[in-house]
């Protein structure tokens, strides 16, 4: 057991010989070093490092793994939003230009073109003005934008918000809306299309639903985008809360400031296209 004991001892003293000439080991696949020498208290260590084969691997398993979150981000946003057929299409690209809607148009592109200093400022809009106009499209239009440049998202009616938010309560109860609520704070910019067309119920949790989004949005400090047929002064009384006090129109305002648009219907000048399309099939 003495004898033992020596051995240990002389291969400490081997080991912890500050002029030994350590030698790292190199990966057999690149040819690059596994280990670094290092001095510590006058002493010289060896450490682990990643050679460049192992480096690279970490690396594409870092970037997977941030590309996974971000379609599972996506796929959230995806639950929260009013990604249809419609919304997708809803591009800058595709805008059918008009003498009336080319200062909406030219809105929508300002804001995206200078995003980054609007998400510093917390600088959103209400967007209003008369039904049919393309507000609802503009909003998309400044959605898909910014989703196309990485921009997270989420676009969605206040009716949809409303229905979401029921309906997560048969699931997971009161829990299902802290965690859409939760969405909606995280998201870099929300938009709320048609805001006061959802139905005030009595016990006014429709108001309560709508204040606890933009409250959210105010407390994180991020853009909130909101498209309205009603005039300001009918959206302040519309969102009057049951307490009487208008904590959620003030709110609003502090984030988004009013915009009124004009343009033609749009509705009706589809409708009108589509009628001359008809009309040339029949003839």
């Amino acid at each position: 057991m003495e004898a033992v004991n020596q051995i240990l001892v002389q291969m400490d003293q081997t080991i912890s010989t500050p002029t030994l000439d350590l030698v790292c080991n190199i990966c057999p696949k690149c040819g690059t070093p596994t280990e670094h020498i290092v001095k510590l208290f006058g002493k010289k260590k060896k450490v682990g490092v990643n050679c460049r084969c192992k480096a690279l691997e970490l690396q594409e398993k870092e970037e997977l793994e941030r590309y996974q979150e971000q379609m599972r981000k996506l796929e959230r946003l995806r639950a929260c939003s009013l990604m249809d057929e419609s919304f997708k299409n809803s591009k800058f690209e595709n805008w059918e230009h008009t003498a009336l809607n080319q200062k909406m148009f030219e809105l929508g592109k300002e804001y995206c073109d200078n995003w980054e200093k609007m998400k510093a400022e917390n600088i959103g809009m209400t967007i209003w003005g008369d039904t049919g106009i393309g507000k609802t499209y503009l909003s998309f239009c400044i959605a898909n934008e910014l989703l196309s440049k990485g921009v997270s998202v989420i676009a969605t009616s206040s009716i949809n918000l409303i229905n979401q938010i029921y309906e997560s309560y048969g699931r997971v109860g009161a829990l299902g809306e802290v965690e859409i609520i939760r969405q909606f704070e995280h998201a870099s910019l929300v938009i709320i299309d048609d805001l006061g067309a959802e139905h005030n119920g009595k016990s006014g949790k429709e108001k309560q639903i709508i204040y606890s989004v933009i409250d959210a949005r105010v407390r994180a400090k991020k853009p909130l985008i909101i498209t309205t047929n009603l005039s300001t002064e009918q959206l302040r009384n519309k969102m009057v809360g049951v307490d009487g006090v208008e904590r959620t129109y003030d709110r609003m305002m502090e984030i988004c400031p009013p915009v009124k648009v004009k343009a033609e219907p749009r509705r009706q000048a589809i409708g009108v296209k589509k009628t001359a399309i008809l009309g040339s099939l029949l003839n």
